[in-house]
């Protein structure tokens, strides 16, 4: 069967958009040795640092108050120069007080778009309403987002407080992520520590290759070619 050309040509890039994949899952020490799943990282305030608290690592930076967490003045930031697309990240030691002297903590992760000067925020708060529980908000540029929150675990001193979040972006493409401590208010208990955490994985999911994006392209410019012709 022979197909004209600029059909041909958009199928050959339909076919190549479906070729292999870039997800990746990123683990908090892959975080720490500075690259991985097509992402660089880097750290402020300190350098990229590995913590493990009930069996759970998490990647932070050194030299904190949280030793190896993200504390306030600090960022780990995930680049990437081909863009990205947030499929999931789980965040590791977020408490609510009054497990190790903390506050209601608060972690801050924002997105910057591929190819624009557009970002977008999202802010995790950690509340207390009694012991063991689990009440935890998600804000997105001020809208409630608390349905990303996929799963957590139980806020005590005997667990990581680990956070599961979905997609928080969408499928929007992303040049990079930052993830910060924001001051959070006293739930209970001494609060001496203020907001700190770490970052136990990071997930992407699948997106064409530049050079794919560009036969695409190349294959549409050839159909509003020919059209233009029979015209």
């Amino acid at each position: 069967m022979k197909l004209r050309a600029p059909l041909a040509a958009a199928v050959v890039c339909s076919g190549l958009l479906a070729g292999p994949a870039s997800a990746a899952y990123i683990s908090a020490s892959d975080i720490v040795s500075g690259s991985s799943g097509g992402l660089t990282f880097s750290s402020s305030g300190g350098s990229l640092g590995l913590k493990t608290v009930a069996g759970v690592e998490g990647a932070g930076v050194t030299s904190g108050a949280g030793g190896n967490e993200i504390d306030i003045g600090q960022s780990i930031t995930a680049d990437s120069s081909s863009g990205f697309v947030l499929s999931g990240t789980t965040l590791a030691f977020l408490y609510d007080g009054p497990e190790f002297g903390d506050y209601q903590e608060v972690a801050t992760i924002t997105a910057n778009f591929f190819g624009s000067s557009d970002t977008s925020t999202a802010v995790l708060t950690n509340t207390y309403t009694s012991a063991n529980d689990t009440i935890l908000s998600l804000l997105i540029d001020g809208v409630d987002m608390t349905s990303l929150i996929l799963g957590a675990s139980e806020a005590t001193s005997a667990t990581a407080g680990t956070v599961d979040l979905g997609a928080l972006f969408g499928n929007t493409l992303l040049s990079s992520l930052t993830y910060t401590a924001t001051a959070g208010t006293c739930g209970t208990g001494s609060c001496n520590n203020q907001s700190d955490y770490g970052i136990a994985s990071i997930s992407t999911a699948s997106v064409p290759e530049p050079a794919t994006v560009a036969l695409l392209g190349l294959g549409l410019a050839g159909i509003g070619m020919s059209r233009r012709r029979k015209a």
